[in-house]
C-alpha cells in the first residue's frame, strides 16, 4: 500500500479524510511540523496532506526546510485549508495541490490519485534520464576509446597506451578522495591526453633508434598540438589542461612551458605520473621493461623532481600494494554505437587533422608558418635532399600600411605568397615567418645559376603583378639572400642564419635583387647584381611600365641628359650600349658605416667623372652602387673602363675596408632584343 502521511491538530476535521483513504494507503500521524521532519528522517511516505496551522510552525516554514533536504524534495504535498480566502495566501507554497474544505470524498480520492500519478511519472522520467545518461557515457567512453585507440596506433611501441594510463590515473585518484564523478572524468581526459600526437610524423615515433635533437623537438610539440585539438571541448572538464601540460616537471625542467610544482594543474600531474608509469612498463626497442622493484625505485628518486611528491607517495604504496594495469589495447564491453560509432570516429578524426593545419598554416596567407616549415625542411634534409634556401622580404613595405591603410598591406602580401606559390613545387616548402619576411625551401637546387633563375623569376614577377596592382607603390621591391644545404651547413636554423646574412647585405646595397651566401669562403658574397642590370635594360627599352620613378634618384637635370642620350640610342638603332653597374661592399662580413660608405662613394662618382669619355652617362643607383652608359662600346671596351674606373677608385679612396666589384651587360635596340 502507498504511505500516506498526516499533519493535523484537529482530528475531528482529518479522521473524515482517513476513513476515506484507509483501504489504499498505510497512514501515518503527526501533530506538529517538527514531529513531521523527524518522521521523515525515518521514513519517506508517498503523499503528505498538511493542515498549515501546526502549532510549533507554520506551513510555509516547514515546506521550505522540507524543500530544502535532497531525500524527501520531491514527496508531493497536498494543504488541507478551512476556507478558501486561505487558498491565496498559500499561492506562493511549493506544493503540488489544496483542497478547501469541506472534503468531499470524490475530490479527496481524485486529487490523491493525481498526485501520486505526478510522483510516479516523476520517477519514470528521472529513470529514463539515467538509462540515457548511461548510454551517453558509453557512447562518449566507446568513441573517446576509439580516438585514443588509433593515435596510439601511430606508434606500434604503445598499443593501448592511453587506456592503460586512464586506468592507472582512475587508482590513483581514487585513492586521493575523488568521487565517482570526478574519476569518470578524470577517465576521459587521460584517454585523450596524447592526442596531439597525430601532428608527428610516424617516421620519428616509430624511429628504432635514439632520436635526434630535431626529431626529438617535433615529438616536444604534440602536447599544443593536443590542446589546440581539444580547446573547444566543454563537456570533459580539464581535458585542455592536462593534454598540454602532461610533460611538465615538479622541479620547473618540462615542456612545453616550464611549470613548476602545483603551478601544473592537477590533473597533469596525475596523468603525468600514470605516463610515466605506462612507459617504464612497456618494452623499447633499445630496452626490455622495468621490473615493479625497479619502477618504485625510479619513482622514489624522481619524487620531488619530476613527480609531485604527495601524489608520487599514493602511488608508490599502491605499487608496493600489487597494483598493474591490465595489459590490453582494447576497450572490454559491448560496442553499443555500431555504425554510429565508426561515423563519429571519421568526424573527431577529420576535426583533429583540421585543427592540425591550423597550427601550421599562416592565417592570412594560408601558406605554413615557420614552425612547420622548420621542421619539414629539417626532415627534407635527413631525408638526403639538398635544397636552396630562399629568405625573401618586400623592402618598404612599411609604406604600403601607412598610406593605403593595413587592408591593402594585407592584400599585397597576399599577392606575394601566390607568387610564391606559384614558382614551388610540390616538394618545395613556403612559409611566412611573420610581417613582410617569407622563405622557400627549394629542394635539390644546389647550383647557383639554377637558384639565380628562380630568384630572378620571382623579382620579375612580383614587378609585373604589383605595377598593375591599384594600390602600386613605387618604393615596394623584392631583397632575396639565398643560402645551399652543405655539409656544414645541414639544418634550418644554419640556412635561416647564412641566408639573412645574405639578405642583410643585398638590403643595404640595392633593391630587386638576390645575393648569395658563399659556401667556399662561409661569408657574404656580395654579387649576382645581374637582376639590376636587367631592370635597367628593360626601362631604357620600355618594356616596364612608363610610370615607374625612382630607379636612378637623379636630378631633373641628370635624368634629361639620360632621356636625351637614352632617345638618341633608339634613334641609332645601329649603336650599342654596354651598361656597367658598379658596387662598394666591404672585404669581410661587416657592413662598412654610413659615413665610410658616403666617403667611398664621392670617391667612386669622382673615379668615374675621370676615366669617362664626354657621352658617357652616370649616376649613382642606390647607397652602394653607381651605374654608367657607355655609347657605342663593345664589351671589351667596357671592361677597360670599367677597369679603368675601379684602379682610379683605390688611387683616390681612403677607406681601405672597402671593395669595387663590376657587372657589364649589353643593351642592344629594340629590334635587336635578346629577350623580353
Amino acid at each position: 500500500m502507498k504511505h500516506l502521511l498526516a499533519i493535523d491538530n484537529r482530528d475531528s476535521d482529518f479522521a473524515v479524510i482517513k476513513e476515506m483513504l484507509s483501504y489504499q494507503f498505510q497512514v501515518s500521524e503527526v501533530c506538529s511540523g517538527l514531529d513531521a521532519l523527524q518522521f521523515l528522517e525515518e521514513t519517506e511516505p508517498d503523499l503528505i496532506f498538511l493542515d498549515p496551522e501546526t502549532p510549533d510552525m507554520d506551513g510555509e516554514a516547514f515546506i521550505r526546510l522540507m524543500r530544502e533536504n535532497y531525500k524527501f524534495r520531491y514527496v508531493p504535498v497536498i494543504l488541507l485549508l478551512r476556507d478558501a480566502a486561505a487558498e491565496e495566501a498559500c499561492a506562493e507554497w511549493d506544493v503540488d495541490d489544496v483542497i478547501v474544505k469541506p472534503f468531499f470524498p470524490a475530490t479527496v480520492k481524485r486529487r490523491a490519485a493525481r498526485a501520486l500519478e505526478m510522483v510516479q511519472l516523476r520517477r519514470d522520467i528521472k529513470r529514463c534520464t539515467e538509462d540515457a545518461k548511461i548510454k551517453t557515457e558509453q557512447v562518449t567512453l566507446n568513441s573517446i576509446t576509439s580516438i585514443a585507440n588509433t593515435i596510439d596506433a601511430k606508434d606500434r611501441y604503445t598499443s593501448g597506451h592511453s587506456v592503460r594510463v586512464a586506468e592507472c590515473a582512475v587508482e590513483i585518484a581514487r585513492r586521493l578522495g575523488w568521487t565517482e564523478e570526478e574519476l569518470k572524468n578524470l577517465h576521459y581526459v587521460a584517454l585523450l591526453h596524447d592526442i596531439g600526437k597525430i601532428g608527428v610524423p610516424d617516421s620519428i615515433l616509430n624511429k628504432p633508434t635514439q632520436l635526434t635533437e630535431q626529431e626529438f623537438s617535433e615529438i616536444k610539440k604534440h602536447p599544443v598540438t593536443g590542446a589546440e585539438i581539444l580547446k573547444d571541448i566543454h563537456t570533459i572538464d580539464h581535458v585542455e589542461e592536462a593534454a598540454l601540460f602532461h610533460h611538465e616537471r615538479y622541479d620547473g625542467k618540462g615542456y612545453p612551458f616550464g611549470l613548476k610544482g602545483t603551478d601544473i594543474p592537477l590533473y597533469a600531474r596525475i596523468v603525468g605520473i600514470a605516463d610515466a608509469y605506462d612507459a617504464m612498463t612497456s618494452n623499447r626497442v633499445y630496452r626490455n621493461h622495468l621490473s615493479r622493484e625497479e619502477v618504485i625505485e625510479e619513482f622514489a628518486r624522481c619524487s620531488g623532481f619530476q613527480f609531485d611528491p604527495e601524489i608520487t607517495a599514493v602511488f608508490i604504496e599502491m605499487l608496493k600494494g600489487g597494483f598493474a594495469v591490465q595489459d590490453t589495447d582494447t576497450v572490454s564491453g559491448n560496442d553499443i554505437m555500431g555504425e554510429s560509432n565508426a561515423l563519429l570516429h571519421k568526424v573527431l578524426t577529420e576535426y583533429t587533422m583540421e585543427a592540425k593545419n591550423r597550427s601550421m598554416t599562416d592565417a592570412l596567407t594560408g601558406i605554413y608558418n615557420r614552425e612547420y616549415a622548420e621542421g619539414r625542411v629539417g626532415e627534407l634534409i635527413r631525408n638526403g635532399h639538398t635544397g636552396a634556401l630562399f629568405m625573401m622580404d618586400l623592402d618598404n613595405f612599411k609604406q604600403i600600411n601607412d598610406t593605403f591603410g593595413h587592408i591593402v598591406g594585407d592584400q599585397t602580401l597576399q599577392m606575394f605568397a601566390d607568387i610564391l606559390q606559384d614558382h614551388a613545387g610540390e616538394e618545395d616548402v613556403i612559409c611566412r615567418l611573420g610581417g613582410d619576411e617569407f622563405v622557400v625551401f627549394f629542394t635539390d637546387i644546389s647550383q647557383e645559376r639554377d637558384a639565380a633563375k628562380k630568384a630572378e623569376s620571382i623579382i620579375l614577377s612580383f614587378q609585373r603583378h604589383f605595377r598593375k596592382f591599384k594600390y602600386y607603390n613605387e618604393t615596394t621591391s623584392i631583397s632575396i639572400g639565398i643560402a645551399f644545404v652543405t655539409e656544414k651547413c645541414n639544418d634550418f636554423q644554419s640556412l635561416y642564419r647564412n641566408a639573412d646574412k645574405a639578405l642583410y647585405y643585398i638590403k643595404n646595397n640595392g633593391k630587386d635583387a638576390y645575393h648569395f651566401y658563399s659556401r667556399k669562403r662561409e661569408k657574404a658574397d656580395i654579387r649576382n647584381t645581374l637582376i639590376d642590370l636587367k631592370n635597367v635594360r628593360r626601362m631604357i627599352e620600355g618594356e616596364l611600365n612608363e610610370s615607374v620613378h625612382g630607379a636612378f634618384s637623379v636630378a631633373y637635370d641628370k635624368f634629361q641628359k639620360i632621356y636625351d642620350f637614352i632617345a638618341r640610342c633608339i634613334e641609332r638603332r645601329y649603336q650599342m650600349v654596354q651598361t656597367i653597374l658598379l658596387t662598394l661592399r666591404a672585404d669581410n662580413d661587416d657592413y662598412p658605416d654610413t659615413e665610410a660608405l658616403e666617403r667611398a662613394m664621392n670617391a667612386l662618382e669622382t673615379a668615374v667623372i675621370t676615366s669617362l669619355r664626354i657621352a658617357d652617362v652616370g649616376t649613382r643607383y642606390s647607397s652602394s652602387q653607381y651605374i654608367v652608359l657607355l655609347l657605342d662600346a663593345s664589351t671589351d671596351n667596357g671592361k677597360m673602363v670599367a677597369e679603368r674606373v675601379r684602379n682610379r677608385f683605390y688611387d683616390i679612396n681612403t677607406e681601405p675596408g672597402v671593395v669595387l666589384t663590376y657587372d657589364i651587360q649589353m643593351m642592344q635596340p629594340k629590334g635587336k632584343q635578346e629577350e623580353k
